[in-house]
């Protein structure tokens, strides 16, 4: 509406091609009943898809976490099983060296070399009363073997333990290997799934793309043959007086006076109200995007070069026949945002909003470009938003 100024938009997902294409492909004139149950088909197939979409990629998350979680629980038993190892193969070298260390000690006591036990003994064999074994076996030797035995069998049965507990990890470290792989080729699957759903998702896509172009080019068509009569344009769409005569009506006929500026956040509250006002609250992203591409949200307040206005960019000449006292101060102002936002919605309801956008649109600014872009824009808000409550417009 007017002359335009660089328009910087983040859209998530929105094709950059399709914001810049420039013209219309031109579309044959087809039964609007019929159009619209294939765009209903269209939307519930995408919906179906997105749906699908959406349930796969959970799974998957589930799958992944619990992919993770084997691992952890894996390495988790590796280290208990390494640890374990060592312990076994520690009692088992104690228990080995306790075994020499008996043998010897004992072959030392028997030689002599080992005076206590020696002296143990002789004085039970050569005792008044002939050997006594009870007392060798109760004496320091007797003791000595006895402790040295019991060293070993306690290495021996730490051992085994330990040995036995390896092989219950054993177990559990396969299955948990198991588990893990049948995870692993459970995720497999549903990221073929995952990638099969989402070319089907972007070809639902391509033809809603392909739908809004059918549809602007009907409109194109209709236009040039005079089947619908649309009033002039806001801006430089077509239309208007010319730009003298504009400002001539702005200064004589219209009330055109600067106002405060009001914060982005003040111009979402409008755009919001003036939706639901005017019948299309969830829709409101579409009025938010036409403010977005006339004037940035109230950063270029005009006049353009084809005499175009305010926030919303309306020629005066529009505003004589569209323009709403939206604050009831007594006055409509075009260069009120309070005033021409809901101006600006009440102008979408009468070219087919919420119904058919795209002729509520092409009524405001009569080209291709500009229903594409705004469209791009309300879609990006929408996605931003995470609002999955509303249809995609693109």
């Amino acid at each position: 509406m007017g002359t335009r100024s660089t328009i910087l938009v983040l859209v998530v997902g929105v094709p950059i091609a399709l914001l810049l294409l420039g013209g219309a492909a031109r579309a044959e004139s087809v039964d609007p009943e019929s159009d619209n149950g294939l765009r209903q088909k269209q939307e519930s197939a995408l919906e179906a898809e997105v749906g699908g979409l959406d349930d796969v990629a959970a799974q998957l998350k589930e799958a992944q976490d619990s992919i993770s979680a084997a691992e952890a629980r894996t390495r988790e038993l590796e280290e208990q099983t390494r640890s374990l190892t060592e312990q076994a193969d520690l009692q088992r070298l104690k228990a080995a060296k306790a075994q020499v260390r008996l043998g010897e000690r004992a072959k030392a006591a028997y030689k002599g070399e080992d005076i206590a036990g020696a002296s143990a003994v002789v004085d039970s064999v050569f005792g008044d009363d002939g050997p006594d074994l009870d007392a060798i076996v109760e004496g320091p030797l007797g003791r000595m073997l006895a402790e040295d035995r019991q060293v070993v069998k306690t290495h021996k049965d730490s051992e085994r333990a330990l040995k036995e507990t390896l092989r219950q990890l054993d177990g559990a470290r396969e299955e948990q290997e198991k588990s893990r792989e049948e995870e692993k080729t459970r995720a497999e699957e549903l990221k073929r799934r995952e990638g099969k759903l989402k070319v089907a998702v972007d070809k639902l896509g391509t033809d809603k793309e392909q739908q809004m172009e059918k549809r602007i080019g009907q409109l194109e068509v209709a236009e040039e043959a005079g089947e619908i009569q649309v009033p002039p344009a806001s801006g430089s769409g077509g239309g208007g007086l010319g730009v003298e005569q504009e400002l001539d009506i702005a200064r004589e006929e219209i009330v055109a006076q600067p106002v405060e500026e009001i914060p982005y956040k003040r111009y979402v509250q409008i755009y919001k109200a003036a939706a639901k006002r005017y019948g299309f609250a969830e829709d409101w992203y579409v009025l938010a995007a036409v403010g977005k591409v006339e004037s940035d949200h109230g950063e270029n307040m005009g006049p353009s070069s084809a005499g175009a206005m305010g926030p919303m960019q309306f020629l005066p000449s529009t505003w004589q026949q569209f323009g709403v006292d939206g604050n009831r101060d007594g006055v409509a102002n075009i260069m009120d945002p309070e005033d021409a936002i809901p101006a600006a919605a009440s102008y979408l309801k009468y070219g087919g909003a919420p119904e058919d956008f795209y002729a509520a649109l092409y009524t405001y600014n009569r080209a291709g470009w500009y229903v594409r872009e705004v469209l791009g824009i309300a879609e990006g808000y929408r996605r931003l938003a995470q609002d999955d409550e509303v249809e995609p417009y693109m």
